[in-house]
């Protein structure tokens, strides 16, 4: 393998602490995977046509290899230029060597192939592609589905260089890995050449092509480009263009320089996730696409920003299997906040962190560690364990550390692993030889205990009582008093059941612990605060994340009266916004004036709180002008959605189902309310969506609504619209079908469902065991 070993004492030193991960062993160190594919051909058949050559040395036994190639047919394979003897399953290709194949030695694997790929590769009609209209193909490999369209090692512990070769349409481009080597016109084709020179993990090879436009952007000499399917230009400059600064900040950020020939993004339509993070291609999610116009309501910064992050942290440097995907994702999702607070946004850093401790804490309602062996699907991993979790352990490491020298470890770090697999125990190896300091006890504490901290402090007879539930902690903690305006500060070392420390002239008087909100913890206060020193705990807090902490745990006694006389004091829109939902009774004329603040994230928010007040005519009128006049059109949509909310009236339920968004939400939210008022209107509507739709969005809104909206007695138009569309090649839809159908109730489904539980697919596969699980309760 290319990954870098563990070294051996710290193995011995782990071993009754660490839980071991998930391992693929093979015989061959993967070395180069060269691929070409024919998706002119693919795009008008169905049909996939292509060849690969692993070259790879052998390291073990050689007499045969065997590695991934899922439900595809096999045509040939050559060894060296010379036929072979092969035999293939569902899941693999075993491949006999020559005889007088040594050990060390270097070997060159063609595999011929076919076939009709259920996963893995993905072609979407035009008619499905909105806001896109015309056909797109596109790869998705993460977490293991690559091998249903390349035959190749898919397992992220062995990495490669890589090249590949893909025939396209005419008027088509293909959008692939490393750097464009050329292209060739044939007359009814192209042929793209793509080449990536730095080793990778197989499940980052990546596809895309169709009618697409490109817009362009340069780091210095590299090329930062984007692409959009055709006629979407704009809105990918508003979504992608300006991408080159994060590469930059992200680059003197980590120490390491983006190490790539280029970066470039693409929009896929009907994408199972929001972004991939495919080496030096990352695709997105048409989803993310907006017009300028809808700025700052819309901003897909986070996306990008995460999917770039893992250029460094999941391509440079990836985790050798998803055990310890935390390394892939945690750091993907710490990063933005940096670039957050870099672009000025403290408080967005700040409540950042916030949102992935408490990401990170829901996470643990499920008993086990971050890392861990114990999944049936790879999918299983990828939760808030690995994704708020993660970020919020490297945030309390940067904390325990210093962020100078927990950055100076980083860069040292990516620079001595780059381009190796890895696991968690090296991950920790590195940053302790890095810090000088023994980092294994954080490592066990946060990785591999089954459970987070859960505090109750209360105060008696003069003392502070930190006390926990089980597992028990070793914490470092901030406690302040507040003392007339001014913070008294402690530190205080907790573990154990329960710690206790005399206050002084400090007790009674406010006090917070962790009040930089920097520990992942569960901080419940048992002490008996007024509203004036919980008012004051909140104004005196350092910092934006602790501040909402104290809005979400000490506020929840405060009347009606009392959360509209502090939501009034709030000066910052984004605490302002998370204080707005609070609001209720005699807060009407405050939310009112609120629709026309400056700050539209929280004009937004008022317009969202008034859909819920009860119907006046002052909150009418305004909302009619807002989704009358408004220049953005998101606050437009979410003003009509709170109007027929509190009006229920059908002439306005008519306007919106004419009405076009850019994301066609308007249709959305028509179907939404006949769907609760007229469910007879509603499930027409739906059926003639799935006639005539007017786009992909609302379509699969309708075929999410129809399983409950059922059948007329006697009839079973519904039930046969639900059924055609499990045929599609679809993914959006024919997951909501699925869901539909279990909604449905009919036990006859579970027949239709059955193939699905053996799909190539994992959502399909889960999706179908849940609805079949719940259809046998039916009969």
């Amino acid at each position: 393998m290319n990954a870098s070993r563990m070294p051996l004492a710290l193995t011995i030193a782990l071993l009754s602490s660490v839980g071991f991960a998930q391992v693929h062993p093979h015989n061959f160190d993967l070395l180069d995977v060269k691929w070409h594919v024919d998706l002119k051909t693919y795009e008008d058949t169905g049909v996939l046509n292509g060849d690969i050559v692993n070259t790879m040395k052998i390291l073990a036994d050689p007499a045969s290899v065997s590695f991934d190639c899922a439900k595809l047919h096999v045509q040939k394979v050559d060894v060296d230029g010379e036929k072979a003897e092969f035999s293939t399953d569902d899941k693999y290709v075993k491949v006999n060597l020559p005889p007088g194949t040594k050990v060390d030695q270097t070997v060159k694997i063609h595999v011929y192939y076919d076939g009709r790929p259920q996963a893995g590769l993905y072609l979407v009609p035009g008619e499905r592609a909105f806001p896109a209209h015309t056909n797109v193909i596109y790869s998705q490999g993460e977490m293991e589905d690559n091998r249903y369209w390349l035959p190749t090692w898919d397992y992220p512990d062995d990495k490669a260089t890589s090249e590949g070769i893909i025939e396209v349409g005419k008027g088509e481009i293909a959008i692939s890995n490393g750097k464009l080597i050329d292209v060739q016109e044939k007359p009814d084709r192209k042929i793209f050449h793509w080449k990536m020179d730095e080793a990778h993990a197989t499940y980052l090879i990546s596809v895309v092509a169709g009618n697409y436009d490109a817009g362009h952007g340069m780091w210095g000499k590299m090329p930062v480009d984007y692409y959009v399917p055709h006629g979407l230009l704009d809105w990918g400059d508003a979504t992608f263009g300006r991408t080159e600064k994060i590469i930059d900040f992200y680059s003197k950020l980590t120490g390491l320089n983006y190490p790539y020939a280029k970066f470039c993004q693409s929009a896929v339509p009907d994408y199972m996730f929001g972004g991939m993070e495919n080496i030096t291609a990352v695709t997105q999610t048409i989803g993310a696409l907006h017009p300028k116009s809808t700025e700052p309501l819309t901003d897909s910064t986070g996306l990008v920003a995460h999917e770039l992050a893992h250029q460094w942290f999941g391509d440079t440097i990836t985790c050798n299997g998803w055990s310890d995907a935390w390394l892939n994702e945690g750091f993907a999702t710490f990063l933005p906040h940096f670039w957050e607070r870099f672009r000025g946004h403290t408080e967005g850093f700040d409540l950042g962190r916030y949102g992935d401790f408490q990401g990170g804490l829901a996470a643990h309602q499920e008993k086990r560690p971050v890392v861990w062996s114990g999944y049936k699907n790879a999918l299983d991993m990828f939760n808030n364990f690995i994704y708020p979790g993660g970020s919020s352990r490297m945030f309390m490491l940067m904390d325990q550390l210093g962020e100078e020298k927990f950055w100076k470890a980083i860069a040292a770090y990516l620079n001595e692993r780059k381009f190796t697999s890895l696991d968690t125990p090296m991950f920790f190896d590195s940053m302790s030889r890095a810090t000088g300091l023994d980092l294994k006890p954080f490592m066990n504490q946060w990785f591999y205990t089954a459970g987070a901290p859960n505090l109750t402090v209360s105060e008696r007879d003069g003392n502070l009582i930190i006390a926990q539930t089980e597992p028990y902690f070793d914490l470092k903690l901030d406690v302040w008093t507040l003392d007339g305006g001014s913070w008294f500060k402690k530190k205080v070392d907790v573990s154990g059941r329960q710690t206790s420390f005399a206050l002084g002239n400090q007790a009674g008087k406010p006090v917070l612990v962790d009040p930089r909100c920097y520990v992942m913890a569960n901080i419940t206060e048992d002490i008996p605060f007024s509203v004036d020193e919980r008012i004051q705990l909140y104004d005196n807090a350092p910092n934006a994340g602790e501040k909402a902490r104290i809005m979400d745990t000490m506020m929840s006694g405060l009347t009606p009266e009392q959360w509209l006389a502090f939501a009034k004091t709030i000066k910052s829109p984004l605490l302002l916004s998370r204080a707005i939902g609070h609001l209720s009774t005699g807060a009407d004329d405050f939310l009112l004036e609120l629709t026309a603040n400056a700050d539209r994230s929280v004009a937004n928010t008022a317009v969202a709180v008034l859909g819920g007040r009860p119907k006046s005519a002052a909150i009418v009128s305004k909302l009619t002008s807002i989704a009358d006049s408004d220049p953005n059109e998101v606050i437009r949509e979410n003003a009509m959605r709170s109007l027929i909310n509190i009006t229920n009236d059908e002439k306005l339920v008519e306007k919106a189902w004419v009405t076009s968004g850019f994301r066609d939400e308007y249709r959305q939210i028509a179907l939404g309310w006949w769907n609760s008022h007229n469910p007879d209107l509603a499930r027409q509507k739906c059926l003639e969506t799935l006639d005539h739709p007017s786009s992909e969005p609302v379509r699969v809104t309708a075929i999410g609504m129809l399983g409950s909206l059922k059948d007329r007695p006697g009839e079973s138009r519904v039930y046969d619209a639900l059924v055609a569309v499990l045929k599609e090649t679809s993914f959006g839809a024919r997951s909501r079908a699925i869901s539909s159908l279990a909604q449905y109730g009919n036990p006859a489904a579970m027949s239709l469902l059955d193939p699905f539980r053996t799909h190539s697919l994992v959502f399909f596969r889960e999706a179908a065991e849940q609805a079949i699980a719940s259809l046998g309760s039916h009969r």
